[in-house]
């Protein structure tokens, strides 16, 4: 609702296009600096002085400007569906920037930059304003219902965040958000957490987690081997014998030391480069595998709760352990390693939000399809019941 889903599409195209061709550009043209600092390894000046050097270097150059530009573009697209996620949860209309800054662990700076240049490439419907001296984004103009699914009770807005009604006790409340003129719901359906950490853990969990010890096992062995394959073409480097009986060999297509030595040196070099990239590997894996461990966790302690909203703060009952819990969960949910929870900000506190579900375009009543535009007068088609009996407008 707040994406703009056709420039993203577009954005993710040009992002994978510039990724493989800047891989492509910075792989071929280090090669050809590489080999010819190798081959002209006595006269580094004729290699420096080559035609294709400076052309080279620029390359490559342009090539790993290109690629960080990507990753930043891919970084930055998903915080945008953070934040549109978050704005769609949100039932006041207006949110602080510091609360948004405690949510997403980015400096009030970044959160501010990141919206303002979001507004221009990636969303709409919002705007940043300062509003009784605080600055605040102020969405779309949104009309907001609160009600108890068990008894049929309005509930006012901040005590929806307390996931109970306070007529009959019940956890299970809702909310009707009208949206210009776009409808969605916003439910808690914790019944379906409880004593149930499959609920919360993300798609997939224990296949992702069996693939990261597999590319850890696999990385160790590559760098292994690679490391091996580099020691032994230094050690040959110098060996006389290993370089007459090369140079004779039959199949050798060089008849100098000179290449014998600038081919071990390349192959060693080039080893040493795809160790250095296993190694990369082995440190993202065995992150991404202590992630989803500490996900696993999560979600187990998550399903020992009946409410929809708790303090963040009660993380710290988990274990012995205090430090950095609220930015793994942070990073398990921006992973996709935990579902159905989000952290929130509700009167100034941070707050987690176990089994929340954005149901959009359908009637409350009956589930049935909304289609087209909307208002607080619309009758379902099926049912023919009103989306909003009661407007509260803010």
């Amino acid at each position: 609702m707040y994406l703009k889903n056709k420039a993203l599409v577009a954005f993710k195209i040009k992002n994978i296009i510039l990724f493989i061709l800047s891989v492509f550009q910075i792989a071929v043209l280090a090669y050809l600096a590489v080999d010819l600092l190798i081959y002209y390894r006595d006269d580094i000046d004729t290699a420096l002085n080559a035609k294709s050097m400076p052309g080279s270097i620029r390359g490559i150059i342009v090539g790993a400007i290109v690629l960080l530009i990507v990753c930043i573009s891919r970084k930055l697209i998903g915080d945008a569906r953070f934040y549109s996620s978050y704005f769609e949860g949100d039932l006041s209309g207006t949110i602080p920037i510091s609360a948004l800054a405690e949510v997403t662990g980015h400096s009030q700076l970044r959160v501010r930059l990141e919206l303002r240049l979001f507004r221009i490439l990636y969303m709409k419907k919002f705007s940043i304003k300062t509003i009784d001296g605080v600055e605040q984004v102020e969405l779309f103009s949104k009309k907001i219902l609160c009600e108890c699914k068990n008894c049929g009770a309005g509930i006012e807005k901040k005590l929806y965040f307390t996931g109970q009604c306070p007529y009959c006790g019940s956890p299970d409340i809702f909310a009707k958000v009208l949206s210009g003129d776009r409808f969605y719901s916003i439910s808690n359906e914790i019944k379906q957490g409880v004593n149930r950490p499959s609920y919360y853990e993300g798609r997939g969990l224990a296949s992702k987690y069996a693939a990261s010890i597999i590319l850890i096992i696999i990385s160790i062995a590559a760098a292994t081997i690679l490391t091996i394959m580099s020691f032994d073409m230094l050690g040959k480097y110098n060996d006389q014998d290993y370089l007459r009986k090369a140079i004779l060999a039959p199949e050798t297509k060089v008849r100098s030391f000179s290449a014998i030595k600038a081919d071990l040196l390349s192959t060693a070099l080039f080893g040493v480069f795809f160790t250095v990239i296993m190694v990369i590997l082995f440190i993202r894996r065995v992150k991404s595998a202590r992630c989803i461990r500490s996900s696993g966790a999560f979600a187990a302690f998550f399903a020992k709760f009946d409410k929809p909203f708790i303090k963040a703060e009660e993380l710290q009952s988990m274990d012995s352990s205090k430090s950095g819990k609220i930015s793994k969960v942070r990073g398990s949910i921006r992973q996709g390693y935990l579902n159905h929870c989000t952290l929130e900000v509700h009167d100034s506190v941070l707050k987690i939000a176990l089994a929340k579900k954005i149901v959009k375009d359908h009637c409350p009543s009956c589930a049935s399809p909304i289609n087209g535009a909307v208002d607080e007068n619309y009758v379902c088609k099926y049912c023919g019941n009103k989306i909003m009996d009661v407007v509260v407008k803010k």
